[in-house]
Parts: C-alpha cells; sequence; structure tokens
C-alpha cells in the first residue's frame, strides 16, 4: 500500500529531522502510532506516526472542497424584519465593502475567506491524489509551497466568529434565519481543521528522488541547512552560497536575512496603523433613521451598556489586546535577540508561537464588519455602513501578520549556552 506506515519507518531510518524554531537537529525514530516527537530543545513538534495519514487526509480534503462549494453556493444569512426579508452569501461582506468603497479590505476579506481556502484545499488534493495514484507529483514543488504559503491565511475559524459575533449583534435589529451555507461552511471548519490536522506532510514525497539526509552524511562542522516548506537537509556548500531546495524549490538559508529589519519595519507600520484605526468610526449602524457611528472601543462599550459582557470581552480581546500584545511581544523577542540575552529561550520560543497563533483571530473585526454590511440593508428600517476605521485596522492585523513570519526565531538560540554542533535523540512524547 503507497504510503503505509513500514513503508515511512523504513524510509526514514537513520535520517535526520531538524526543527524549523530553533534548528537543533534530531535523529529520526520510529515511534507508536498516534505519538508525535517533540522537539528536546524548544518543545515544538517535529513529526507525528499519523495510521492512514494518506486516505484519510484524501477523504477528510475531499469532504472539505464538497462542504465549502456549498457554503458559497446557497444563501448564507437571512435577515426578516416588518415583512422585508435580506439574504446574503459568504461573498456578500467581502462586495459590500467594495460597494462602500473599500475594496482593499473587501479583497482582504474574500481572499482569506473564500480564495486562499479553495486554492490550499484543491492543491493538497492534487498532492495526495497522484501520491495515492503512485507517482510524484507534477509541480509538486510550486503547489505545495503555494499550499504551505496560503495556509495560514485560510481563515475559516476566524470568519466563523465573526458570523456567530454578528448573528448575536443582530438580534435586536431583526430576526436572523441561518441558510444552507452557514451550516456548510461550519462543517467545513470541522473538516477542514480534521484534514490538516490528520496530514503528515512527509507522505506528498513518497516518491521524491530526493531523500532526506543520514546521519553519516553529516561530518562534525558541517552547517545543515533546513527548507522551511519541506523539511528536506542539506549541507551547505563550502562559499555559503544561496541555495533553492532541490525538492520543493523554496529558499534554503542559514538564518533569515534581514530578519530583525524588517520585522521591526512591519511592527512599526502596524503600530501606525492602530492609531487610526482606534480613534476612527469601524462601523455606523442606523436604526429606524437613529444611530451614530462606533470606534472600536465605543462598540465595546455599546455591548457592555446591552447586557452582552461575553461577545464584548471577545471583540475587546480580539481588537485591543491581542493586537497591542502582539507588537509589545514581538518588540519584547527582537530586543532580547539584539542584546544577545541568553534568558529562557524555550520560554522565549513558546511567546513567539502563541503570537504567531492568535495573531489572525485580530481579523475577527474585519468580517464582521464586511458581514453587517453586507446583510443589514433594510432601507429605513436598518443599515450598517463600515467605516475609514476598519481599513487601518485590516492593515494593521495584516502588518502584525507579516512581522510574525518575518521573524526567525532561530535567531533566540544562536546564542543560547546550548550544544547546537550535536545530533541529538529524538523527543519522543505521546500523543
Amino acid at each position: 500500500m503507497i504510503g503505509s506506515d513500514s513503508d515511512k519507518e523504513s524510509a526514514g531510518a537513520d535520517t535526520l529531522v531538524a526543527c524549523h524554531e530553533c534548528d537543533a537537529l534530531h535523529q529520526r525514530e520510529p515511534i507508536p502510532k498516534g505519538a508525535r516527537a517533540d522537539c528536546v530543545r524548544c518543545g515544538r513538534n517535529l513529526y507525528s506516526n499519523i495510521p492512514n495519514t494518506l486516505d484519510r487526509s484524501i477523504a477528510l480534503f475531499l469532504s472539505s472542497l464538497i462542504l465549502l462549494t456549498i457554503a458559497n453556493a446557497y444563501p448564507f444569512l437571512a435577515m426578516k424584519a416588518a415583512g422585508r426579508m435580506e439574504v446574503n452569501q459568504v461573498f456578500s461582506g467581502g462586495f459590500a465593502l467594495y460597494e462602500f468603497g473599500m475594496g482593499e479590505l473587501g479583497l482582504v476579506v474574500f481572499l482569506t475567506s473564500i480564495l486562499f481556502p479553495f486554492v490550499t484545499i484543491i492543491g493538497t488534493l492534487y498532492l495526495l491524489l497522484c501520491v495515492r495514484a503512485g507517482f510524484h507529483p507534477p509541480a509538486a514543488g510550486p503547489v505545495f509551497r503555494t499550499v504551505n504559503a496560503l495556509a495560514p491565511w485560510s481563515l475559516i475559524g476566524v470568519f466563523m466568529l465573526g458570523t456567530l459575533i454578528s448573528i448575536v449583534k443582530l438580534q435586536d435589529l431583526a430576526t436572523v434565519v441561518p441558510g444552507i451555507g452557514l451550516y456548510a461552511l461550519a462543517g467545513t471548519l470541522l473538516v477542514f481543521s480534521a484534514a490538516r490536522a490528520n496530514l503528515d506532510p512527509d507522505v506528498i514525497w513518497t516518491h521524491s528522488p530526493q531523500r532526506q539526509l543520514t546521519a553519516d552524511q553529516v561530518n562534525a562542522g558541517d552547517r545543515v541547512l533546513n527548507c522551511h516548506a519541506c523539511g528536506l537537509l542539506r549541507v551547505e556548500g563550502a562559499h555559503g552560497e544561496p541555495h533553492a531546495c532541490p525538492r520543493c524549490g523554496a529558499a534554503m538559508h542559514h538564518r533569515v536575512s534581514n530578519s530583525i529589519e524588517r520585522t521591526w519595519a512591519l511592527m512599526v507600520a502596524a503600530a501606525v496603523m492602530l492609531i487610526p484605526a482606534n480613534l476612527l468610526p469601524v462601523l455606523n449602524v442606523q436604526k429606524l433613521g437613529q444611530g451614530q457611528p462606533d470606534t472600536i472601543m465605543s462598540g465595546v462599550i455599546h455591548l457592555i451598556e446591552g447586557g452582552m459582557w461575553g461577545l464584548a470581552l471577545i471583540v475587546f480581546f480580539a481588537s485591543v489586546v491581542v493586537p497591542a500584545l502582539k507588537l509589545l511581544t514581538l518588540g519584547f523577542l527582537l530586543h532580547s535577540v539584539q542584546s544577545g540575552s541568553n534568558w529562557r529561550p524555550r520560554d522565549r520560543t513558546f511567546l513567539y508561537r502563541v503570537t504567531e497563533v492568535i495573531g489572525a483571530w485580530s481579523m475577527v473585526d474585519v468580517f464582521l464588519v464586511g458581514l453587517l454590511s453586507g446583510l443589514v440593508r433594510l432601507g429605513l428600517l436598518a443599515t450598517v455602513e463600515p467605516g475609514l476605521g476598519a481599513s487601518f485596522f485590516g492593515a494593521a492585523v495584516i502588518l502584525t501578520m507579516f512581522a510574525a513570519h518575518n521573524f526567525d526565531s532561530r535567531l533566540i538560540w544562536d546564542r543560547a549556552d546550548l550544544r547546537d554542533d550535536a545530533v541529538t535523540e529524538g523527543g519522543e512524547a505521546p500523543a
């Protein structure tokens, strides 16, 4: 059977694996089914033994594609008030922002909630089906790099959270009727998450002619380059010339060039964007001709006044606390690297990991603005218009995400009082 567990174990005997976050080299060891191996230095997951990963992933990604197609083809939400009904679809939020003159924000909503998830699912299915058919996928490198780059920007979960918040927020305006598209998108979120959790990326390279480095191919003093896309390892040349991964074509480098400078620049730009984002209105809700523009904080206060404490806390945390904490955390990490600090590198790496994961959830406010703008169009009864602050806030969130992606966490370990030249035994822990 293609990609069976026994094949994977025999192919992986004596091979090396490098941690993407601290650059430690490990000997790849067999682990039980359902278990995972973690880096002994920073705790990051190195690899897992997922039973029947190929067939399971194909089934889940195919189900995700079907559900996502249904979600975009059928009505998503509807509003009923005074005999009138307004129906929208998943793309309506992005299109509404475009109609209100915020085409750049509408494009972001469309890309992250529709196009990027579609491309990620279709690209992964293409790779897996080719492997299942018994051959190496043509153009595997470009397709894999595209999927790998777009996966963090496929924000179905954040979009669903924005949808739930908008439903609660609309309760006092009209009756909200969920459509088939909403149930299908909820199913997509669950199945897509399961698909990504059950996918072992190594199975994609089952038939690749490029094999992983083994311990006997690395000499003392060699500097090993790690492809952060597909995980292939190669020994750096004598002159330290730039490398392209021979398996997927991604750039291979000892450290990301100008990582500190680019991260600082993106952080400063994000901080500048947050000023008008918090001062300018992000939303203008009019009910029976009455209402006023809301900033992020005034919207939170109105939710509290309406007794929606839980919803207010979610919006406050995602829109105010997370962007501020992300900038402060990245600033702290950059300062610690520039000052050559040897203070608790494992904890600093964990801070970076958390920062990278939670940053995208600030996009919930952007999705909320798009959803409300596209759905609430009841003329004199009620209307919702996006404010200029939403564009600045969206720009700030995207800049902080780029900043986190540009920071090279391996820099944290460069001055750590640890032996980097030893090949250690792979960390093995139960799943």
